[in-house]
C-alpha cells in the first residue's frame, strides 16, 4: 500500500553527511521524496512509497546512521500518498525551526580517507584543508544554520569544477560536504614572522625547521591557534612557559603516530580508541620508563595529556618536524574570547 510519511529526525545530524546518507538508503527502498536542513539543526524528510519500504527506511536511519551522526528523537507522521514526487533527492534547505532539541554541528578530526588522499598524487596532495563529508571543521567555519556551504566560511572559495562534480555525485563520499575544497579552488597556507612579513618557501616545511632548531611556532587550525614547541626541547619549553606566565600547568603534546606515543607514555587498548576516534580529544597517558620528552612539558606529574592530528595541517607539520612530539598548547588567554584573527 502507497504511503507518505514525513519524518523529522533530531540530534547530530547536520554536517556528518546525514542528507547524503538519506539519499542513499531512500533510493535503496525505491522511496521518492526529499531530505532538507532546517534552521533548528535538524532534519526534514518526507518520502512515498510502499508503506512496509517507508518502515524499513525508518529503521536503517537508526541502524545504519553514519557514525559521525548522533540521532536523540525520530518523529514520523503518516500521510495519504499523492504521488507528487518522481525521484527522491536532496533539496534545498529551509530556515524552518521546528525544535529546540538538535545540535549545531561540530568539528571532526581528519578521516584516513582524507589521509590517504593528502599522500596520493592529485589534487589534494599535501594539501592541508583536505576535508570530506566525514570529517573536518563545521562548528568552526558555521556563519549561521541550517549548515550549508553559503552559510559558511568556505562560501569565500567557489568550487572548481572536480570538486563541483564530486559535490553534486551521490556515489562520492564528498557529495554535499559543504567543507570540501582542494589546492585548484580552495584556501592557501602561508608563513609570517612576528612583524607579519611573508616567509618564502613552503609554509610547513619552513615551520618545522624552526621547531627543530628551537622556536615557537603559532599554528592556527580548526577553532584558533595553538602554541608550538619541540616536546623534546627543556629550553624551548621552559622560554614558552616563560612568554605564557605559566610556570607549572602542564601542556598537552600532539604525535604523528601511536608508535610516537608509546615511546613516551603507556597506551592501553582502550586508551588508543580514544586517541584514534573522530574528536580526537586530548587523553590523559600514564608516562612511559622510557619517557624521553622534557621533564617541564608536565612537571611533577606522572601523566601527560596527549592527542593526534586532527587536520591536515597538523598531520603535515609532525611529518616534516620528524621528531616524537610537540607541545601544543592553546593561544588563548584565560578569561579572554577565543583568538581567531591574525593580528
Amino acid at each position: 500500500m502507497q504511503k507518505r510519511a514525513r519524518i523529522y529526525v533530531k540530534g547530530l545530524v547536520q554536517g556528518v553527511g546525514f542528507r547524503p546518507f538519506i539519499y542513499t538508503i531512500a533510493t535503496e527502498h525505491n522511496l521518492k521524496g526529499y531530505v532538507l536542513n532546517l534552521g533548528d539543526a535538524g532534519v526534514e524528510i518526507v518520502v512515498e512509497g510502499e508503506e512496509s519500504a517507508i518502515l524499513s527506511f525508518i529503521q536503517d536511519i537508526r541502524g545504519k546512521k553514519p557514525s559521525v551522526a548522533r540521532i536523540d528523537d525520530i518523529e514520523v507522521f503518516w500521510e495519504k500518498a499523492i504521488g507528487e514526487f518522481k525521484e527522491f533527492s536532496i533539496s534545498k534547505s529551509d530556515v524552518r525551526k521546528l525544535s529546540v532539541n538538535s545540535v549545531i554541528p561540530t568539528d571532526l578530526g581528519i578521516c584516513d580517507l582524507c589521509i590517504t588522499d593528502i599522500y596520493k598524487n592529485g589534487r589534494w596532495h599535501h594539501y592541508p584543508f583536505t576535508a570530506c563529508a566525514q570529517c573536518g571543521p563545521r562548528f568552526t567555519i558555521l556563519y549561521n544554520l541550517p549548515y550549508d556551504r553559503e552559510n559558511t566560511s568556505m562560501s569565500d572559495f567557489p568550487l572548481c569544477t572536480y570538486c563541483q562534480a564530486e559535490y553534486e555525485n551521490p556515489l562520492d563520499r564528498r557529495y554535499d560536504a559543504q567543507g570540501t575544497t582542494c589546492s585548484i579552488c580552495g584556501p592557501r597556507l602561508y608563513l609570517v614572522d612576528r612583524e607579519g612579513n611573508y616567509l618564502e618557501g613552503d609554509p610547513l616545511q619552513t615551520a618545522a625547521k624552526l621547531l627543530v632548531e628551537g622556536n615557537i611556532i603559532a599554528v592556527k587550525g580548526i577553532g584558533g591557534f595553538h602554541i608550538a614547541v619541540d616536546a623534546t626541547n627543556q629550553e624551548s619549553v621552559e622560554e614558552l612557559r616563560k612568554r605564557r606566565k605559566r610556570p607549572s600547568q602542564p601542556f598537552a603534546v600532539m604525535s604523528r603516530s601511536i608508535e610516537k606515543i608509546k615511546k613516551y607514555a603507556e597506551v592501553s587498548a582502550l586508551e588508543e580508541e580514544l586517541l584514534k576516534s573522530h574528536y580526537k580529544p586530548i587523553v590523559v597517558l600514564q608516562k612511559a620508563p622510557s619517557y624521553n620528552l622534557a621533564e617541564s612539558v608536565s612537571p611533577g606529574l606522572d601523566s601527560i595529556g596527549v592527542m593526534l592530528p586532527y587536520t591536515g595541517i597538523h598531520l603535515l607539520l609532525l611529518d616534516f618536524f620528524g621528531k616524537d612530539a610537540l607541545v601544543m598548547t592553546s593561544g588563548n588567554y584565560p578569561g579572554r574570547p577565543i583568538a581567531i584573527d591574525n593580528a
